[in-house]
């Protein structure tokens, strides 16, 4: 078969003299042609998406980096549609790990910290501002929260990444110093930054004059500093302990599935009352209940 030329396309009269034909053997060249220059376009696309990720993101941990956070943290500010906060945290004892064990090991830790910190604030914005210090600018869940919704959530935070992790062979663990400042009406991103962050230096110094790494925050406020501290509970918790889990200004009837210094993983009832939730809860939210809940209760079948 052979394909006419464009040039050569029905007229109403003869084709030119010198209109070539084109073989199948040509088209498929110029197919193949098509093909390669569609690829090559392809693979540009995907290199400048890539570039375009690597732009805003800490290659690590895979966590936002510095420019992006500054370039969404102002617009969440501004949005007014919750309760922000600022939030600095710097690791405890790191930089033995990375003496001690190697850059590689101090990297996956750095990974490990990141995971749990994205797991723990789910879709909020949380970056990676250089070394093993980071931010983050989570929202209150909704309108109707206590004004000091952050203190659970910096606990939590606090909670989560204080666990010892597998690096190497190795047994390893870190603690944060976490800095909280509530944003309230300001949206100034710089200054709220400034302050968060001397508010985790107060943490860290806090930390280095009792010794109980990882459990103090500082949340600064335009009176000034506020130190907050949860430390643990006057009677150790364990597996099984009945617990009232005070949350958004009630109280849950729940019980302790796993218990360390100051945190506990607890299943607690949910708000409706029906069905139950597990999450980690600083201990100086947990008080120990006298009665007893069929529902979750293991005593109560007994």
């Amino acid at each position: 078969m052979r394909i006419l030329a464009p040039a050569a396309a029905p007229t109403g009269d003869v084709p030119s003299g010198n209109a070539p034909l084109r073989t199948e053997s040509d088209v498929a060249r110029l197919q193949a042609r098509i093909d390669q220059l569609a690829a090559h376009v392809q693979k540009l696309e995907q290199e400048r998406a890539s570039l375009r990720w690597m732009a805003g993101h800490d290659e690590l941990t895979g966590l936002a980096n510095r420019r992006l956070f500054h370039a969404l943290a102002p617009e969440q500010l501004r949005a007014g549609d919750c309760s922000p906060a600022v939030v600095i945290l710097d690791l405890n004892g790191f930089k033995p790990i990375n003496d001690t064990y190697g850059h590689d090991a101090g990297d996956e830790v750095l990974r490990v910290i990141a995971r749990r910190m994205a797991a723990c604030l789910g879709d909020q914005l949380v970056a990676r501002l250089g070394g093993d210090e980071f931010a983050a600018l989570p929202c209150a869940p909704h309108a109707e929260v206590p004004p000091t919704w952050w203190h659970e959530l910096a606990g939590s935070l606090s909670a989560a990444i204080a666990p010892p992790m597998g690096v190497q062979g190795h047994t390893l663990s870190v603690t944060a110093s976490i800095g909280v400042v509530p944003a309230e009406r300001s949206a100034d991103l710089p200054e709220l930054l400034r302050r968060a962050d001397q508010a985790m230096f107060s943490a860290k110094r806090h930390t280095a004059g009792t010794g109980k790494a990882g459990i103090t925050w500082v949340v600064s406020t335009e009176s000034g500093d506020h130190t907050e501290t949860y430390g643990a509970a006057a009677t150790p918790l364990s597996a099984g302990d009945p617990v009232w889990v005070h949350r958004s200004g009630a109280r849950r009837a729940g019980v302790v599935e796993s218990a360390c210094e100051w945190a506990a993983l607890v299943r607690y009832r949910s708000p409706n009352g029906a069905g139950t939730l597990v999450d980690t809860i600083p201990t100086n939210s947990l008080t120990v209940r006298d009665e007893a809940d069929p529902y979750l209760d293991l005593s109560a079948y007994r």
